[in-house]
């Protein structure tokens, strides 16, 4: 039996995150994932889809919200100045998840696949095996430091979609195309700064 939907204003969701985040209000994450469960399972499927992920969507989206909750700390709640900006986090959280369930299936798929089979992995799944390796992303998911960096960490660097694209997907994190290019040279000169990242590159 499903749950019925709970309507907010945009208001009262930002309330009912305020309530969540900095009072850790139980009742209120309840709340939140009736409301917005929906929408988590919107975008599981669209990125499962996309990446050919075979976990359930709705396993994806209570990874993706669990992952949200206890990332979502108290002091780390004045980053979202608006509902918009703390349902786009939820999505980058959803593509998270299902990034690394697919860098964790191609890894299984790699360990059992003859290597000379190999090569006749998509271009998609290459891009998941080289580029997202578990210590890579991790450091480099550290560096960013706002909900905007980490969709257009997302966005650009793993689903590769131009600024255009990003700009009209998520217009209350990129009011401007400008916008999108000033944040990307900002995560850019950290990530060519950070001591770990260049560690990983000398080794």
């Amino acid at each position: 039996m499903d749950t019925p939907t709970i309507e907010l204003t945009d208001h009262e969701g930002y309330d009912m995150f305020r309530r969540a985040i900095v009072g850790r209000d139980g009742q209120a994450w309840a709340v939140i994932y009736t409301r917005y469960r929906g929408l988590l399972l919107a975008w599981a499927r669209r990125f499962s889809v996309r990446l050919s992920v075979d976990e359930r969507a709705d396993d994806l989206a209570d990874h993706a919200f669990a992952r949200a909750w206890s990332a979502l700390t108290p002091e780390r709640f004045g980053q979202f100045p608006t509902l918009a900006s703390l349902l786009a986090y939820l999505r980058s959280c959803v593509s998270s998840t299902v990034i690394d369930i697919a860098r964790a299936q191609l890894a299984h798929e790699r360990r059992i696949q003859p290597a000379a089979e190999r090569s006749g992995a998509s271009a998609e799944q290459l891009v998941i095996g080289d580029l997202e390796r578990g210590e890579l992303w991790q450091l480099v998911n550290a560096v960013a430091r706002s909900a905007a960096e980490r969709t257009l960490l997302v966005e650009s660097f793993v689903h590769d979609q131009p600024p255009r694209a990003i700009q009209a997907r998520h217009p209350d994190l990129f009011p401007s195309i400008d916008a999108i290019y000033r944040t990307k040279r900002n995560l850019l000169e950290r990530l060519q700064r950070n001591p770990a990242l260049q560690g990983l590159a000398v080794g």
